[in-house]
């Protein structure tokens, strides 16, 4: 259940996004409703989905205290950027777990993990399968369709179906590699593309 507190700390919270960034404060909601979606494809309980949904809509809070030069910037990043923008995962579940509120708590451990992946790759502890928690593995997934479909400072938007090539069979340079991500996922993916794609398009209207 979600508590009046925690939906307080949530409205302040995106109305910091609002003055930072409304593309920002966008892609949390569309990420949260899209691990709503994803939530109750995996046959979750209704309260678990509201939760998740919730709590997958602060994923990138950590983002607001990047530096605009890094979080706007038109070109790829240099070591140093990038160092920078990865440590956002930290930062925002070091704001979250300020709450004390159990549900941001939840938050603040998938603010943390949503970059991890299931091969072991991602950031910023090299979590590993199942060692990643399962709501942040389902944010993560969410999260890279997102950001693959909607347009960047550094790349132009890409439709549904160039953007579920990417997450099923990954791309040149590796970014996007299915071994990234929860095997169970990407199947539930592959077999309600059409229902992410509606999420997603509804969410940008």
């Amino acid at each position: 259940m979600i508590s009046d507190f925690a939906k307080a700390v949530r409205g302040s919270l995106a109305a910091a996004e609002r003055l930072r960034s409304r593309k920002l404060l966008d892609h949390e909601e569309r990420v949260g409703r899209l691990c709503g979606v994803l939530g109750g494809l995996l046959g979750l309980e209704a309260g678990h989905v509201e939760v998740l949904a919730f709590t997958a809509s602060l994923h990138d809070i950590g983002k607001l205290v990047i530096p605009e030069s890094v979080l706007s910037k038109p070109g790829r990043l240099d070591e140093e950027e990038w160092r920078i923008m990865r440590r956002h995962s930290a930062f925002g579940a070091e704001i979250l777990r300020e709450s004390g509120d159990p549900v941001g708590m939840l938050a603040a451990d998938i603010a943390l993990q949503h970059h991890e992946c299931w091969d072991g790759s991602g950031y910023p502890d090299g979590l590993r399968g199942t060692g990643i928690l399962r709501e942040a593995r389902i944010a993560g997934i969410c999260d890279v369709y997102d950001a693959i479909r909607e347009e960047r400072p550094y790349k132009a938007p890409v439709c549904h179906e160039q953007a579920m090539r990417l997450i099923l069979e990954g791309d040149a340079n590796g970014r996007t590699l299915p071994a990234k991500f929860d095997p169970e996922l990407l199947g539930v993916f592959a077999a309600h593309s059409e229902v992410f794609r509606r999420t997603y398009e509804a969410g940008r209207s």
